[in-house]
């Protein structure tokens, strides 16, 4: 009793330091890698010596003038906007069934909207191969956006069903004492205020749409080659300098969205506050 008694004070003296300390710890084994990557983009002399003796931004104009870079750019762009709102839109109507409605298997609805992040990626990947093979539909682009549909809405789902849940229903019955029709209602009150839900997961959709590796590469045809496909090409038979300036390339990406998320769904009043 006595031990767990000293651990207690320890941790109540000591507590806020400890947390602060791993925080550090934690940082700093995600953003080392990062910052090694970003250095290493701008390396003169190659990839595998670090801390580069020279610097130069010629990889970045190779990845700028190199077609097939672009090309990739451009169908991971082409996916994304089109898997995206889909996504938001099946996320957000299994969200108001969830909330608005009460039916048998309303859990397992649940549940399965959430499967796809449970299942292994190969595993899923796999059984959408046997399914399109099944149906007689081809490789190629609808396939890859059908995979990064079923990819992604679940993470929608999980930002957008709690936004719906999370509504005050009270809100639209005054609109509707006022003589508002339902879709006035919706338009006017109830998608303004559940918006930042949406748009976060929007965001979250087309991130994870944008990166997503295994399910394409299951389910595509050789025209269809995405950003992340064209970055495994390059380093699957050796390490081009390519890779440090498309991975750089990524998290720009990455933090402009979530830049995007921070001014439109109202936390930068959050993180100010915090």
């Amino acid at each position: 009793m006595s031990a767990l008694n000293t651990l207690e004070g320890f941790i109540h003296r000591h507590g806020d330091r400890i947390g602060r300390g791993l925080m550090v710890l934690i940082l700093t084994l995600i953003w080392i890698p990062i910052g090694v990557v970003v250095l290493m983009s701008f390396a003169g002399e190659g990839v595998l010596s670090f801390p580069p003796e020279t610097y130069t931004v010629r990889w970045y104009a190779e990845v700028l003038n190199n077609d097939d870079a672009i090309s990739a750019t451009l169908t991971s762009l082409r996916v994304s906007l089109v898997a995206t709102p889909i996504t938001v839109l099946i996320s957000l109507l299994a969200a108001y069934g969830v909330a608005r409605y009460d039916f048998r298997g309303k859990n397992a609805l649940q549940a399965l909207l959430t499967l796809p992040i449970i299942v292994p990626l190969v595993v899923t990947g796999v059984a959408m191969t046997l399914f399109f093979g099944n149906i007689n539909l081809s490789s190629g682009f609808t396939t890859v956006v059908i995979a990064h549909i079923v990819r992604t809405v679940p993470f929608a789902a999980l930002i957008i069903i709690p936004t719906v849940i999370g509504f005050d229903r009270t809100l639209e019955e005054a609109s509707k004492d006022l003589g508002a029709s339902e879709l006035r209602t919706f338009r006017r009150v109830t998608l303004p205020n559940i918006m930042p839900g949406v748009i976060a997961g929007g965001l979250l959709a087309f991130t994870v749409s944008f990166n997503e590796f295994v399910y394409t590469y299951f389910v595509r045809d050789t025209a269809t080659q995405t950003l992340p496909v064209y970055l495994w090409g390059l380093i699957r038979y050796g390490f081009s300098p390519e890779v440090n300036v498309i991975s750089v390339l990524f998290l720009l990406l990455a933090a402009g969205i979530l830049l995007v998320a921070v001014s439109l769904t109202g936390l930068k009043q959050v993180i100010l506050r915090g």
